[in-house]
């Protein structure tokens, strides 16, 4: 059974293409995406942002998020050794089971926020992810300590806070789903 405010169909998330950078960009504009993501409204700042993810030169994969066929937002994972300076600040909290995956995620079209997409993707993702890779002993996410959407999203999806306090220079809560 879904969870409230979600599709009965639920969400879908595929690779992110080229063809889905228009949305993209326009998502990045929306206000309540510009207070929390540091992104450029540029399409051809946007483009060269994705294209090695998109093309699979660049270990982060980018999924496009769906709801009932309409674009809703994009969800990315990653490894966090691949990211160095990333893996030390949260290294430094101390609360990072290792080896983990990192999730950054946005629901873009403001007219399907609040209604449970985010959380409804950041499961499918965790759970895509563990298959993905089976090494993993923990998925995470950061988001700042005054983007309570977002957090309560990933209590939702099952999340834990693991940790409070600042992360690279920002007030953030640091969330774990463990294996």
């Amino acid at each position: 059974m879904p969870a409230p405010g979600v599709p009965p169909d639920g969400v879908d998330l595929r690779p992110l293409a080229e063809e889905d950078l228009g949305p993209v960009v326009r998502w990045f504009a929306e206000p309540h995406v510009i207070r929390w993501w540091e992104a450029s409204t540029d399409p051809v700042a946007v483009r060269t942002r994705y294209a090695d993810r998109i093309a699979g030169r660049e270990p982060t994969d980018v999924f496009l998020i769906s709801s009932r066929g309409r674009p809703a937002g994009l969800i990315q994972r990653y490894l966090i050794a691949d990211h160095p300076d990333w893996s030390e600040a949260l290294a430094a909290t101390g609360a990072l089971p290792t080896p983990a995956a990192g999730l950054d995620y946005l629901i873009g079209d403001p007219a399907l926020t609040g209604r449970g997409l985010a959380s409804a993707a950041i499961r499918e993702c965790a759970r895509l992810t563990f298959i993905r890779h089976p090494q993993l002993a923990a998925i995470s996410a950061a988001p700042f300590t005054e983007n309570t959407a977002s957090w309560r999203a990933l209590e939702r999806a099952g999340f834990t806070r693991a940790w409070s306090g600042p992360i690279a220079g920002v007030d953030s809560h640091l969330y774990l789903l463990c294996r």
